[in-house]
């Protein structure tokens, strides 16, 4: 099986993954991958391939499970684990459930895709504030509701200062990939090479 862009939006064809959810998780993508190769930049040991995939199938299957009831990050992580790819299921399931990272370790793709869901309002990159706002409107129902979110953004916010500790770009800076419009097309071209041509989105 050749890991690819190609193979992953089959698979969001054959999982039947309707298109608000792909528009969704390509943006999602490509801030992972933005993210990924401003790390790797500066010594960060991670695997873009696998992180850009992980990261476009991050919802493969949210639409199903709201049919069964299952958890569609659990459900994700089966079906990575399902076709050999236990990796990319693991942070397919961290999208939802991230663990904190260890003192002193690496940053992980878990980190980035987590975060990087986290900046996609519906199909467009958003600060965390923008983000958690709309959240809380939608799903803060309840007092306990609210206060869960409000500790996610507070957990959130510390892992963009961990993300960007030592890059040269700001998290404002990914507000400008909104403006790539065949993401499809970006997303091949910088996993084959992203060393220094993201200048033109920024």
């Amino acid at each position: 099986m050749e890991l690819s862009i190609d193979w992953a939006y089959q698979l969001l064809k054959q999982e039947e993954v309707p298109a608000h959810i792909i528009r969704h998780s390509e943006r999602v993508a490509l801030v992972s991958l933005f993210l990924g190769c401003s790390l790797v930049k500066k010594g960060n040991n991670l695997d873009l391939r696998v992180l850009t995939l992980a990261a476009l199938l991050h919802d493969v299957k949210k639409f199903s499970s709201l049919k069964t009831g299952e958890n569609h990050a659990l459900a994700g992580y089966k079906l990575m684990k399902g076709l050999g790819l236990e990796r990319m299921g693991e942070i397919i399931y961290a999208h939802i459930y991230l663990k904190a990272p260890k003192p002193g370790s690496l940053i992980s793709e878990e980190e980035i895709v987590f975060y990087a869901d986290k900046r996609v309002m519906h199909d467009r990159i958003v600060p965390l504030r923008e983000r958690f706002r709309d959240l809380e409107t939608r799903y803060g129902r309840t007092l306990k509701a609210i206060i869960r979110m409000r500790l996610l953004e507070e957990m959130t916010l510390i892992l963009e200062r961990r993300l960007f500790k030592n890059l040269d770009i700001t998290p404002e800076s990914f507000l400008k990939l909104n403006d790539v419009r065949e993401v499809r097309g970006v997303l091949e071209k910088k996993l084959e090479d992203c060393s220094d041509s993201w200048g033109s989105f920024l």
